[in-house]
C-alpha cells in the first residue's frame, strides 16, 4: 500500500475511496478536503450521493449498477462543496480492494474554467454562424485537397446551387466550368505561393463579376467574393457612350467639316455675283454633291445614335428554350427581309440559361450581314445544332469573297476595323463572349459561308433547370500532350474549342513537357481545333513564342485545322511573330509534319 499511499495522499487532484454497495466515502485525500470544503470526519461520514445537486442523485442511482461492472470509468458529473456552490468536474474511478471491501477509487478534476471557456467559444461559433449566414458576402471554404467543408447562404443565392449538393465534393469537379479561368490562375497561385490574394473574376454561366478574396487559415482556404456585376456593367456602358461620342465627334470634325466648308465657299461664291451664267450649272452639280456628301455623313452619326439605343440590352439571366426563340426571331427577320427566304434547320430541343435579349439580338445581327452579304441570292439558312456540349448557331448565306473574309477576322480584334464594317458583328462578338463561347466565319468559294456563334452548356443551367446535376454538362475542351523519339519531340494535340484562358493554360503546359523532356522540337497539331482562337492571338505571338524560344525549342511543325478562323488565327500568330530564330512550318496533315520534324532531328543527330 506504500505506492498507493504516495500517490493517494501526495497527490494535488481531489481523491476518494468508496464502497460500491453502500456508497459510502471510505477515505479521502487532502486535496479533497480543501477542494470541497469539508473536513476529514464529515467528508467520511458520507456518500457519493452527497457530494451532488439534489436534482442528479437520481443519476447515481441509475449509474450505480453501470459504475460496478467497469474497469475504468470516466464521465462528466455536477459536484457542489460545503458552501452549496455546484461546478462541473470530470471523475474517473478504478475497482480497488480497500481493507477488505470492494470499493471505487475516484479521482476528480474541476472543469468549471473549461466549461465556461467552451460556453464561450460555442457562443462565438454561434455569433459567427448566424453572421456567415445572414451576410451578403458569398463564403465558402475548402481543404488542402480543394474539398469544399464550407457553403454560406450568400453563395447559394448568389450561385445558386444547394449546399447540400456541394460539402464534401471537390470544388473543381462541382465547377468545371471554372477551370482555366482568372479564378482558377489566382487560385493555384495563391497555394503555390502560401500568400493571400485579391483579383475580380468573371464567371460566365452566371454571367456575373464578383470580387474575390483568398486567405489562408492553417491548412484551408477560405473564399469570399462579392457580386460587382451593376458596377461592371455601368463602368462598360460608360465606357461605350465615352467610344460613341469619340466616333461622332470625329464624324462631326472630319468628314461634316469638308462639305460645310464647301457649300459655304460655293455659297459665298454665288453670294457676291462672282458666278456667270454658263458657271451656275457646275455650280450646282457641286453643290448637289457636297449636300449629298453631308446627308451621308448625317444619316451615318443618326444610325450610329439609333443603333445603340435600338440595341441597349437588359441584362437579364434566365432559363429559355433556344430552339423556340430560334424560330422567333426567324419569323421577325423574314417579315423585315421580304428578299429572301429563312430557312430554320435544327433537330435539337436546347434550354438555355442565358440572356435571352442578347442572343435575340446577335441572331437578328446575324441574319442581317447573311442578307446584305448575299443580294443576288434568295435563301438564308439557319442552323441549331449540339456539338462537344455546345450549342452553334449558324447562320449561312451565299456570296462572301474571301478578302471580306479577313477583313472580318481581323474585326473581331481591331476596333477601328470593325467600325468600319459596321457594329453588327462586334455586338455579336460582346453576346458570344458574355456567355463564354465565340463568332467565327466557314466560307467556301462558289458556295458561301456560314457566320456561326457558340454558347457553351453549364451544369448550373442544368441545376436551376431540374433542381440537381450530375455535373457533367459542361465539357472542357481538351490539350493531349505526348511525345515521339525518345522524348525528343513533344506533341501537342489540341481539341475543340479553346478560350483565351484555355489556350494560355495549355501554352504553359507545353512549355512545361518541353522543359522537363529537354526537347527542341514542337509538334503543335490543331486538327480537332473547332470555332477559332483569335483572342489568343495577341499572347501566342508576342509572350508564348519567346518562352518557346528561351526554353531551347528550335524548330516547330503547325498542323492547321480544318476551320477557316482557326487556319486564320495560325496565319496572323506566325505572321505577327518577333520571334525569329525559330523554324516554323505549317501543314495539312500531322503525318507530314511528324516527318519533317524526324528529318530535322536525324540531322542533328547526323552533325552531332
Amino acid at each position: 500500500m506504500q505506492n498507493f499511499d504516495i500517490l493517494f495522499y501526495q497527490s494535488h487532484n481531489p481523491m476518494w475511496v468508496f464502497d460500491i454497495i453502500t456508497l459510502e466515502i471510505l477515505e479521502v485525500n487532502n486535496a479533497a478536503v480543501e477542494a470541497y470544503g469539508y473536513s476529514k470526519q464529515e467528508f467520511l461520514a458520507k456518500t457519493i450521493s452527497d457530494l451532488r445537486p439534489a436534482e442528479d442523485v437520481e443519476k447515481v442511482k441509475l449509474l450505480v449498477s453501470e459504475i460496478r461492472t467497469c474497469k475504468t470509468y470516466l464521465r462528466e458529473f455536477r459536484h457542489k462543496n460545503k458552501a452549496g456552490h455546484v461546478f462541473h468536474v470530470e471523475v474517473m474511478s478504478y475497482p480497488i480492494d480497500f481493507e477488505g471491501k470492494e470499493a471505487r477509487l475516484v479521482v476528480t478534476q474541476n472543469i468549471e474554467e473549461k466549461k465556461k471557456m467552451a460556453g464561450q467559444l460555442e457562443i462565438t461559433q454561434s455569433k459567427l454562424n448566424r453572421m456567415l449566414e445572414t451576410t451578403s458576402i458569398g463564403f465558402f471554404q475548402v481543404n488542402n485537397q480543394s474539398i469544399i467543408t464550407y457553403w454560406n447562404r450568400a453563395a447559394e443565392e448568389m450561385i445558386g446551387y444547394n449546399r447540400k449538393y456541394l460539402i464534401g465534393k471537390n470544388l473543381w469537379e462541382v465547377f468545371p466550368e471554372a477551370i482555366d479561368t482568372n479564378f482558377y490562375v489566382k487560385y493555384q497561385e495563391a497555394i503555390t505561393k502560401r500568400e493571400n490574394t485579391e483579383f475580380e473574376s468573371y464567371f460566365w454561366p452566371l454571367q456575373k463579376w464578383f470580387a474575390i478574396i483568398i486567405y489562408f487559415i492553417e491548412d484551408e482556404l477560405v473564399i469570399h467574393f462579392r457580386d460587382i456585376t451593376e458596377t461592371k456593367l455601368y463602368e462598360e456602358q460608360l465606357l461605350d457612350k465615352i467610344e460613341q461620342l469619340k466616333e461622332i465627334s470625329y464624324l462631326n470634325s472630319h468628314y461634316i467639316r469638308k462639305p460645310v466648308a464647301s457649300l459655304l465657299g460655293l455659297s459665298s461664291l454665288i453670294n457676291q455675283n462672282l458666278i456667270k451664267g454658263k458657271e451656275y450649272k457646275t455650280v450646282a452639280a457641286q453643290i448637289l454633291e457636297c449636300s449629298r456628301e453631308l446627308d451621308a455623313v448625317i444619316r451615318r452619326i443618326n444610325n450610329k445614335v439609333n443603333d445603340e439605343i435600338s440595341t441597349s440590352i437588359h441584362y437579364e439571366i434566365q432559363n429559355f428554350s433556344l430552339d423556340k426563340l430560334l424560330e422567333e426571331v426567324v419569323i421577325e427577320a423574314s417579315a423585315f427581309h421580304a428578299s429572301h427566304q429563312i430557312v430554320i434547320k435544327h433537330n435539337a430541343e436546347v434550354l438555355l440559361y442565358g440572356n435571352k435579349n442578347s442572343i435575340a439580338t446577335a441572331l437578328h445581327r446575324l441574319i442581317d450581314n447573311a442578307v446584305k452579304f448575299s443580294p443576288d441570292a434568295e435563301i438564308v439558312e439557319v442552323c441549331l445544332d449540339i456539338v462537344q456540349h455546345n450549342a452553334i448557331l449558324s447562320v449561312k448565306d451565299f456570296g462572301m469573297d474571301k478578302h471580306l473574309l479577313n477583313r472580318i477576322f481581323i474585326s473581331f480584334n481591331n476596333k477601328k476595323m470593325a467600325g468600319e464594317l459596321g457594329s453588327g458583328l462586334s455586338k455579336v462578338l460582346s453576346v458570344a463572349h458574355r456567355h463564354n463561347g465565340d463568332v467565327w466565319v466557314e466560307s467556301q468559294p462558289g458556295v458561301g459561308s456560314t457566320f456561326s456563334m457558340r454558347l457553351p452548356m453549364s451544369n448550373i443551367a442544368v441545376f436551376k433547370q431540374a433542381g440537381t446535376t450530375d455535373f457533367t454538362h459542361y465539357e472542357a475542351p481538351g490539350l493531349e500532350i505526348s511525345d515521339l523519339h525518345n522524348r525528343q519531340i513533344v506533341v501537342a494535340n489540341w481539341q475543340g474549342f479553346h478560350t483565351t484562358h484555355t489556350a494560355k493554360t495549355g501554352c504553359l503546359r507545353i512549355i512545361s513537357k518541353l522543359t522537363n523532356n529537354k526537347a527542341r522540337l514542337l509538334l503543335n497539331d490543331n486538327t480537332g481545333v473547332a470555332g477559332t482562337w483569335n483572342d489568343a492571338v495577341e499572347w501566342v505571338s508576342t509572350t508564348f513564342f519567346p518562352m518557346l524560344r528561351d526554353s531551347g525549342v528550335t524548330h516547330v511543325a503547325w498542323v492547321y485545322s480544318t476551320s477557316t478562323f482557326s487556319r486564320l488565327s495560325t496565319d496572323f500568330t506566325i505572321a505577327n511573330l518577333q520571334v525569329v530564330d525559330i523554324n516554323i512550318r505549317t501543314f495539312e496533315r500531322t503525318e507530314d509534319a511528324e516527318k519533317w520534324l524526324a528529318e530535322v532531328l536525324a540531322a542533328a543527330n547526323i552533325s552531332n
